[in-house]
């Protein structure tokens, strides 16, 4: 079997990957409750079972990467043969001393197999050669894998935003020290 590989995108990569099936599917969801009462304002997260699959569509136009994708500091790919199957863009624009991921992505027949762990690695890597202190990801309450995936590789909780995304999702935001 070939080795999978982690490299910058290049312009035709961005076409390409563009066209990945970005939705998934989940039987899990961090449901959001609030409740005000006496001046204070409580906000707690509760992983919530559905009763059947979901399907979530992804919370960015795919279409839109291809022409966003030079306001990243650097999308990388994840290639088996030399052929994308994954990528994950990074933002240094937002603080000095973060980067962000904008998407993380991976073509649904090579999920489950390490390659979204790959590349968050190849972030850090990456963002650790170039001295940024933290690595922040951001996700819809609704993608529990994408929740999972975080909390597994050492990413913590640091809050929300209700409405962020273009289709109204919640978002969520994690983040990690970069040692």
């Amino acid at each position: 079997m070939a080795e999978i590989t982690i490299r910058p995108a290049v312009s035709p990569d961005i076409e390409y990957i563009s066209r990945f099936d970005h939705s998934n599917r989940t039987l899990n969801v961090w449901q959001m409750y609030q409740d005000v009462n006496n001046g204070k304002i409580s906000t707690v997260f509760v992983e919530t079972s559905l009763p059947r699959e979901m399907k979530i569509n992804y919370p960015k136009s795919p279409d839109m990467l291809i022409n966003r994708w030079k306001e990243f500091s650097v999308v990388l790919i994840s290639c088996m043969d030399n052929a994308p199957i994954g990528y994950i863009s990074l933002s240094t624009s937002i603080t000095e001393e973060m980067v962000w991921i904008k998407d993380l992505v991976v073509e649904q027949y090579w999920r489950r197999r390490g390659i979204g762990t790959s590349l968050v690695q190849a972030a850090i890597n990456w963002a650790k050669d170039r001295d940024y202190l933290r690595l922040s990801i951001e996700m819809s309450s609704k993608n529990y894998p994408a929740i999972s995936l975080a909390e597994k590789l050492g990413f913590e909780f640091t809050g929300f935003n209700d409405n962020y995304f273009r289709n109204r999702y919640l978002a969520l935001f994690f983040a990690r020290i970069i040692k």
